[in-house]
């Protein structure tokens, strides 16, 4: 995934039942589920929002077997 979103600028994956985006906007990366684009998470690197941006209380790092990266 690091790769990809180096490579774009941005990853968009479904996780559970929504679908995600995650984009580098000026200097920093932004994370927020497409149904609630008014609900932006926003993080310096995208190590940090690995690390930082939990779902159901979970980190996203712990999550990433369950994530299904899309086109």
């Amino acid at each position: 995934m690091k790769n990809e979103f180096e490579l774009y600028n941005h990853i968009k994956f479904k996780l559970y039942s929504l679908e995600y985006l995650i984009e580098r906007v000026d200097n920093y990366v932004q994370v927020y589920a497409i149904d609630y684009p008014t609900r932006k998470s926003k993080y310096n690197t995208l190590e940090d929002l690995f690390n930082n941006f939990t779902v159901y209380n979970e980190p996203l790092i712990t999550l990433i077997n369950n994530i299904k990266t899309i086109e």
